[in-house]
């Protein structure tokens, strides 16, 4: 179908391929119907139906832009998100990037939406952000009806799941303000390689698993059989997934709801 517009995906980290992640429009529960869901790896009858129910604790966020010099075309980067308390979620930075980094005069909406209510999107603004590890925490204008995960840490050579919104088994992209059929999620099983990988110049807090996810996973979480958070999936180095540790998250959250300390001056001089 012609659009008057394009559809733009940003993506780019430097030395790797950051992974965006995209989902499309559909009706209540989507998320929830095993066969709107492509599976990755074995899974039984069983583990497909908890595995379904599951993904809807992992919102998608999706982010539109209007450029000044461009008015005609609207951006998108769209992705997905850990929800960490009923209002609260965590993704990756470079999927929110463009939207932080808007320039005076440009427009930008930016949304979030569980997998089963893809047709209501809830407002959210960023709270707290750190370009480094590529991480972003949002707020969300109400709260999204999931259970918000726990947080556990990664052992080598364990079994574990990604849950993610890359292009659809027709090869398209789908964004979620457009009237598609079908979300198509993909869940996949995979093994840790490495609980605290090394082997990525200038990064730290980083594991890796076997198996490298497609273009469409970032912000996505990695969780073990109990489906606990592990990590969060952030880009692709060397044939191989790497997500930001439960350890590195935490921290994040951790940091961004301690207050600051009162300066208090003593004999002239001011101490923490």
């Amino acid at each position: 179908m012609q659009k008057s517009w394009k559809r733009m995906l940003r993506v780019g980290m430097s030395g790797v391929l950051a992974i965006a992640m995209l989902a499309g429009s559909t009706g209540l529960a989507a998320a929830q119907a095993v066969q709107t869901i492509h599976f990755t790896g074995y899974f039984d009858k069983q583990l497909r139906a908890q595995m379904a129910v599951t993904a809807d604790s992992f919102p998608v966020v999706n982010v539109r832009l209007v450029k000044q010099d461009e008015p005609d075309m609207v951006y998108y980067d769209v992705g997905t998100s850990i929800l960490i308390s009923k209002d609260e979620v965590l993704t990756n930075y470079h999927v929110v990037q463009s939207y932080a980094e808007l320039s005076d005069g440009d427009e930008g909406t930016l949304t979030v939406a569980s997998p089963g209510s893809l047709g209501q999107p809830v407002k959210a603004k960023i709270i707290k952000t750190d370009p480094v590890t590529d991480m972003a925490l949002l707020k969300l204008d109400k709260e999204i009806d999931a259970k918000p995960v726990t947080f556990t840490n990664a052992r080598d050579n364990q079994v574990v799941y990604t849950i993610g919104f890359p292009k659809n088994p027709a090869g398209d992209l789908v964004i979620l303000d457009e009237d598609l059929p079908s979300t198509y999620n993909t869940i996949a099983k995979s093994r840790v390689f490495s609980s605290q990988a090394s082997d990525v110049p200038g990064k730290k807090g980083i594991g890796s698993i076997v198996k490298s996810m497609a273009q469409g996973n970032s912000g996505g979480p990695v969780l073990d059989q109990n489906n606990r958070v592990i990590g969060m999936m952030t880009f692709v180095y060397g044939g191989r997934t790497y997500y930001i540790t439960s350890k590195t998250l935490q921290s994040f959250i951790k940091d961004s709801t301690t207050p600051a300390k009162k300066q208090v001056a003593v004999a002239g001089k001011v101490s923490n």
